[in-house]
């Protein structure tokens, strides 16, 4: 492209300087249109590509799947980005995408203006709004979260339980959103029973739960579900004859009945049309929940709790259903 440039100035430069019958006006012209030519080929090679930086809070699992796949994507659109960990210091210019709780607050705390973050929950991205107030009237932070908004998880309850009326939630704290829970539920025909982790300790919580509740909902909270909690609690509702409806397909393979989540390689086509729309307008729009999503079943614990469900196919279709045909 340059060599043509090239070539295309140097013969019209020859072209407005050869001919001694054009006039002093003609040549004046000529001359003029040159230069402005010569400009603008400058500005071509000047102009820098879009600068993009991964963070990591680590180089495996689902931090390093989505990478590999946003990658792929932007390199496809002609963008390069540069990967880098959450201990290493984050360049000042150009967007930055922070993977995980780790890399987000690191980058948080840093320089950069422009951040985008996945693969966090909403209650992190919030905690990290409330640690750095500076960035929640930032025109260029945003999030796509890691949890699924919480009309999915009802009618992933209506579809695949509609015979379970009782859903029971442990919380470690005054939750956000359980307002909103409780009518979604409503109008479903569910009714909500929920258990402070705190007032009691977490297995008395959990057994007094569980005898008023047909089903455990699972939303993330470190403070209740994390590794050395997650076994017993599988256990105790296993033994009580009551499914654990999980908010991570990792949670389905550790033995929850199932869940409704997004892979990375999902979030990371989101990511990548918010970069695209960043590198057109210069901004990230509000920090949004999951688009594509994937529902997984545990079909050993289904037969273990004499259960029938419907496939994974059929299940997504009513969830999906039911998305689009609200406005």
């Amino acid at each position: 492209m340059r060599i043509l440039l090239r070539h295309l100035i140097s013969s019209r430069i020859i072209f407005f300087l050869t001919p001694v019958q054009l006039s002093a006006s003609r040549l004046f012209t000529g001359w003029v249109a040159a230069i402005l030519l010569l400009f603008q080929l400058a500005g071509l090679a000047v102009a820098e590509p879009m600068a993009v930086t991964i963070v990591q809070s680590e180089s495996s699992g689902p931090y390093e799947e989505f990478t590999s796949a946003l990658r792929e994507i932007l390199l496809g659109r002609g963008i390069s980005a540069t990967v880098i960990d959450a201990t290493q210091v984050v360049p000042g210019s150009g967007l930055v995408i922070s993977v995980g709780m780790k890399a987000a607050t690191a980058v948080a705390g840093s320089g950069v203006s422009s951040i985008l973050n996945v693969l966090v929950p909403k209650a992190g991205y919030e905690k990290l709004l409330h640690d750095f107030p500076q960035r929640a009237t930032g025109q260029a932070y945003s999030a796509v979260f890691l949890d699924q908004p919480l009309e999915r998880q009802v009618r992933l309850l209506a579809a695949a339980l509609p015979d379970r009326h009782r859903v029971g939630l442990l919380y470690s704290s005054r939750r956000e959103g359980s307002g909103q829970l409780r009518r979604e539920l409503d109008e479903r025909g569910f009714s909500l029973h929920m258990k402070e982790v705190g007032e009691l300790p977490l297995p008395e919580a959990l057994q007094d739960l569980l005898k008023e509740s047909d089903v455990l909902l699972a939303l993330p909270d470190a403070a209740i579900y994390n590794g050395s909690t997650i076994r017993n609690i599988l256990l105790a509702t296993y033994r009580s004859g009551i499914p654990l409806v999980g908010f991570s397909s990792a949670y389905v393979k550790a033995g929850a009945l199932c869940a409704v989540s997004s892979t990375p390689a999902q979030i990371a086509r989101q990511a990548a049309a918010l970069i695209r729309e960043f590198k057109e307008t210069n901004l990230l729009p509000a920090a949004q929940y999951p688009q594509e999503f994937e529902v997984v079943v545990n079909e050993q614990v289904a037969r273990s709790l004499g259960m029938h469900l419907k496939s994974t196919s059929q299940l997504h279709g009513e969830i999906e259903a039911a998305e689009g045909g609200e406005p």
